[in-house]
């Protein structure tokens, strides 16, 4: 399952909001919606942050794939 589909499903079947994902997790709550949207790719540092607050582990959460590519566009534009 894709990184947005599985965070709204994990988020949701905790019956969290996006707001208290986002309190618990110290995430942004803009930054959830836009991860959720597939509008923004999660860094392992955001992937750590949710998994912690969902009470799972990171690879339950998002595939070293994904969390790669996002650290790569990270590097790049700093």
């Amino acid at each position: 399952m894709a990184f947005p589909d599985n965070l709204r499903r994990l988020r949701l079947g905790q019956f969290l909001s996006q707001a208290e994902l986002a309190r618990r997790s110290g995430v942004h709550a803009l930054t959830i919606t836009r991860l959720e949207a597939g509008r923004t790719a999660p860094s392992t540092r955001t992937v750590r942050a949710l998994a912690q607050a969902l009470a799972i582990s990171p690879a339950e959460l998002a595939t070293p794939e994904e969390v790669a590519e996002a650290d790569r566009r990270q590097r790049r534009a700093q």
